[in-house]
């Protein structure tokens, strides 16, 4: 079963990729249709409408929507479709029957597509009958459901058999959101940054429209909303005001019967366990709550809440909803409950909320104050997080004597996130350390200053300290989990890669414990990149991030990144072009400089017009907060390096030499190879016996690396060289295995080896198709002619040049000599490599 597809014209609201899937899966003959999931406003529908206008016009497609009507009636959805037939079933058999001679007579020759709309709003026989339909292949099933409930276990039995795939809409990226306010021709000012708009409203296509454009008709939320009874109202306003309840709380204000109901229609959501909670399942409907909600009646409300809470028990969520709320409204707040609160907004990451909490409070404390000043710093405001901190290590020192050793940990722990790493010197608490004595304050301390002297590059220093923190069980499990970080991070560093990643295995495994913080998210998650990124780990680079709830910027910044380093540098030009431009916000990894130099060396690799030749090698380490990392610094420098070795190679050669030497200095002997690999593929002498002494220090697949292209290198036979191309295109340096192959490639020339010869031209044209023709199927049209490209779709089509000949009213001679220029651009020798290499792309597209 085939269905024709026309192409993709533009992206729609963000999810281009999943379209692509959507569409995939009802064109793949290995598969029976697609299931689409999402939250209410999400853009469900959108996705598979776009989806299906991409199919061919010959495909048929039918129609149908769920509703809480036909859900409560057998065969609801196919009541018409039985009619016309003429016939009213008895059974799912017979309906599957009469469905089937229906569709193939409408359709004739034409292939059906069957579009399900809020599918877990209709009947299980209908949902039967189309499965069926859909397992024998007598149409093509796209569903849509906001969760997977009856009957969309019949629909899963499809996806978990293989039969059909599953597409799960998580809201739009933040280059969309972007986008959408751009286009809106506002500015979302309440919020701080895209990122803050795209955390706040989960990329809910509904939800940023009515926060943009101040839609009142949320026609999404009402169909949710009128099936609750108008005297439960109150208690959804109430969820939606703090963002959770207390489930002790909950049954103080309505009976249980009318939460599990509320559970049952997919309004609210109960947590388990001990501090069991109530929240409301779609953030979408909570903001629509709130912004309906007046502020008298936002008294009432809270005096209503307020006699059923139990407040000995609030805590996270509830705590911290119910304490703004009783701000909000005049209601002063016990110090206790306000520092709870912001504590956990903190750890949280929500340092907009922590901040308006702390400040709304009335209360001055060094606690407090401190709090505070985590939470504008996260905000990125370092000169005011300074400004309080300062206040508060006056404070502190001033009446050292009455101060706790936890509180004392936390101020010396600030110090060092304060402080520019390259200038220890400059820290005022280092007496702290000889007033703690309980192993949580201590581990807490050390894990920071191990931070500190790694983000420094002073990395022996901070392995030992980190070590210490590590070994010692009685420190608290996500100071450990820190420390491990660090110590994964120094170890592959410094050379020993293969331990160094074993600890940072057992770190994120600890990482998905409970208990972590937005501490360990900045603290733990650079390192595990970093030290993913140096092992030249490619893919567990990606994950480090992507999996870790960050921000969509720079989970791209780090594929674009590492896109560069395994010979993809269009697509990464693609990547860095969207997203560099953009207002940067706050991260626990600041490597928007390292992106400005990979981009500038991705345009000259490519050959494309640079827009600042200046750009990267100004502002180094700037931007106020501690965002300094030596490996930032390194690995910038590095990418200009090799962007100069591209027109002045002996000039970079010496430069990328004497960077790995100042390296070395340091013990980090993994990054000075790095340069010394770049400078020996150059010709640097000093640079090849240098690497020849690191190779034998490091271990990995950087060692591997190094050991075999100092050796070939060293040598000079073809055989050698070929033998390191293929190392350093197994080892994801594309680049570095062109420049070894044509190295090669010249010494079989020399030496009139015809195999040798071969081999490397052989890598010579895979490693820079892979370099030059990368991206996302648009590299194609811009290198050919449309000639060309009629040419090459002669051939993929398998006419012979004769035939070209005849259609283009050229010779065979003409012919061949266009072929000629087309194997030299997209470096192929004959047809069957240009069939290969086309029918690729094809796929990749």
């Amino acid at each position: 079963m085939s269905v024709a597809v026309r192409p993709v014209q533009r992206r729609c609201l963000g999810y281009l990729e999943e379209i692509a899937s959507v569409l995939q899966s009802l064109t793949a003959p290995d598969r029976c249709g697609c299931l689409v999931i999402g939250a209410a406003g999400i853009g469900k529908t959108t996705v598979m409408n776009a989806a299906l206008k991409q199919v061919g016009r010959d495909v048929r497609i039918l129609r149908f929507r769920g509703s809480e009507h036909m859900r409560e009636r057998q065969f609801g959805i196919l009541e018409i479709l039985l009619s016309q037939a003429g016939d009213v079933p008895g059974g799912v058999g017979a309906a599957f029957s009469i469905v089937a001679r229906a569709i193939a007579g409408r359709s004739q020759r034409t292939q059906t597509i069957v579009l399900v709309d809020n599918a877990d709003l209709v009947d299980s026989a209908s949902m039967s009958v189309l499965c069926q339909l859909a397992e024998h292949a007598r149409i093509r099933l796209l569903v849509g459901a906001e969760q997977i409930r009856p009957p969309l276990d019949l629909v899963t039995n499809l996806w978990l058999s293989g039969r059909m795939s599953r597409v799960d809409l998580g809201g739009l990226d933040e280059t969309a959101v972007a986008a959408l306010v751009q286009s809106s021709g506002q500015t979302a000012s309440r919020f701080d940054s895209v990122a803050e708009l795209h955390a706040e409203t989960n990329g809910n296509p509904l939800l940023l429209g009515h926060v943009l454009f101040g839609r009142q008709q949320m026609l999404t939320t009402d169909r949710i909303l009128w099936k609750i009874e108008p005297q439960l109202k109150p208690i959804l306003e109430m969820i939606a005001m703090t963002g959770a309840i207390r489930y002790e709380t909950m049954v103080r204000l309505c009976a249980p019967e009318d939460l599990d109901a509320m559970v049952d229609a997919g309004t609210i959501t109960m947590s388990q366990g001990r501090y069991a909670a109530v929240e409301l399942v779609e953030p979408v409907v909570a903001d629509f709550l709130r912004s309906r909600v007046r502020p008298s009646h936002s008294l009432q409300l809270w005096k209503r809440l307020n006699q059923a809470v139990i407040h000995d028990h609030l805590d996270g969520q509830p705590l911290f909803g119910y304490t703004r709320w009783g701000l909000s409204l005049g209601h002063s707040q016990p110090f206790e409950r306000v520092f709870s609160a912001v504590g956990w907004a903190n750890a949280r990451g929500r340092y907009s909320e922590a901040a308006a909490l702390a400040e709304a409070s009335g209360h001055d404390t060094d606690e407090l104050r401190l709090e505070y000043a985590r939470a504008v710093r996260g905000l990125g405001d370092v000169a005011t997080a300074r400004e309080v901190f300062d206040k508060v290590l006056k404070s502190v020192t001033a009446r050292s004597g009455d101060v706790s050793p936890q509180l004392m940990s936390r101020v010396a722990s600030m110090d060092l996130r304060l402080t520019d790493p390259r200038q220890p010197e400059r820290l005022r608490t280092q007496w702290v350390s000889d007033h703690l004595l309980v192993p949580d304050d201590v581990g807490r301390l050390d894990v920071t200053k191990a931070r500190f002297e790694v983000k420094g590059g002073r990395y022996e220093s901070g392995r030992r300290l980190a070590s210490r923190v590590y070994q010692d069980h009685s420190c608290l499990t996500r100071h450990r989990l820190r420390a491990g970080a660090a110590l994964g991070a120094s170890e592959v560093i410094t050379g020993r890669v293969v331990k160094g990643l074993k600890y940072i295995d057992q770190a994120e495994l600890m990482f998905t414990l409970p208990g972590m913080t937005s501490l360990e998210r900045e603290d733990a998650i650079p390192q595990f990149f970093l030290a993913r990124y140096i092992a030249g780990d490619w893919a567990g680079a990606r994950r480090s991030v992507e999996s870790a709830d960050h921000s969509q910027q720079l989970s791209q910044l780090v594929g674009a990144l590492v896109d560069i380093r395994t010979g993809h540098p269009a697509r990464a030009l693609l990547t860095l072009d969207a997203v560099l431009p953009q207002a940067w916000p706050a991260s626990c990894i600041d490597i928007a400089r390292v992106g400005r130099s990979a981009r500038l060396y991705a345009q000259t690799l490519l050959g494309a017009p640079s827009s600042s030749t200046g750009e990267c090698a100004s502002d180094a380490g700037s931007g106020g907060q501690d965002d300094y990392s030596d490996w930032a610094d390194f690995e910038a420098q590095l990418f200009e390096l090799e962007t100069m070795a591209l027109s002045q190679p002996e000039r970079a050669a010496e430069e990328l030499y004497a960077l790995g030497e100042s390296r070395r200095a340091q013990g980090a002997i993994t990054l000075a190879s790095s340069a010394w690999l770049q400078a020996a593929r150059l010709g640097h002498s000093g640079a090849r016996a240098e690497l020849a002494g690191a190779a034998a220090q490091l271990d990995g697949a950087p060692g591997r690396l190094a050991g075999i292209v100092s050796s070939a290198m060293t040598d000079g036979r073809p055989s050698g060289l070929t033998a390191a191309a293929k190392q350093a295109a197994n080892f994801g340096a594309m680049v570095l295995c062109s420049d070894l192959a044509k190295i090669a490639q010249d010494r079989a020339v020399e030496s009139r080896d015809s195999q040798a010869a071969k081999e490397a031209r052989k890598l010579i044209g895979e490693s820079m198709r892979a370099i030059r023709f990368s991206s996302t199927g648009t590299q194609l049209q811009s290198v050919l002619s449309d000639l060309e490209r009629q040419l090459v779709d002669g051939i993929m089509a398998g006419r012979s040049s004769q035939e070209l000949a005849h259609a283009h009213h050229l010779s065979v001679r003409t012919i061949e000599w266009h072929l000629g220029r087309i194997y030299r651009r997209l470096h192929v020798v004959d047809r069957r490599e240009l069939r290969e290499v086309i029918s690729h792309w094809g796929e990749g597209r």
